[in-house]
């Protein structure tokens, strides 16, 4: 019982607690805008409700029930009804029998084709994973067979680098030794 009560909100019983939270923020909501428009020229109060729709502040049925009586002040003022927008319903309140049977007739001859829609974006995906793969590994082989050095084949590729410049370095004192001798046996 206790659970029953706290899903009323001013002589409504809401389904949910988050219907019935929503319900009580509209309530502040209600207070807040009584004080804010209560003075206000009918052309301003117009604008006000226009707003309110646009930005479709309240969803419950204590909203519409605002919005209900700032249409009946604009009336009373003399707004003409062209003037005042209705207030939009997002939602049905009457379920046909006939048209439910008609709609669960076409959801299930529409089920077969989506389970076809679910394989094919199952094999898309293997065959892009596939080519993914493929490409990852003709990264790493390519990366492998670089002359340049990379994370892969630094220590190699240094190691052959310092080899060669050793090497290089021993043909130039080789060089070098050998002009030394035939300066000093020329004189």
């Amino acid at each position: 019982m206790a659970d029953k009560e706290n899903l009323k909100v001013s002589g409504y019983r809401f389904g949910s607690y988050q219907d019935a939270g929503l319900a009580d923020e509209e309530l502040k909501k209600i207070e807040y805008f009584r004080k804010r428009v209560d003075g206000l020229t009918p052309q301003n109060l117009l604008a006000v409700y226009d707003r309110l729709l646009d930005e479709k502040i309240f969803k419950t049925p204590l909203g519409w029930e605002y919005l209900r009586e700032i249409q009946g002040r604009l009336y009373k003022t003399g707004m003409p009804e062209d003037m005042v927008r209705p207030i939009p319903m997002y939602m049905t309140f009457s379920h046909d029998m006939e048209e439910d049977t008609e709609k669960s007739k076409v959801r299930q001859r529409i089920r077969p084709s989506r389970k076809k829609k679910s394989q094919n974006p199952l094999r898309v995906s293997v065959l892009v994973n596939i080519f993914l793969v493929i490409l990852v590994l003709l990264m790493f082989v390519i990366t492998l067979k670089s002359d340049n050095p990379n994370i892969l084949n630094y220590k190699q590729t240094l190691t052959d680098q310092y080899a060669t410049w050793e090497q290089e370095l021993s043909q130039r004192e080789q060089k070098i030794r050998e002009k030394e001798l035939e300066l000093k046996m020329e004189p």
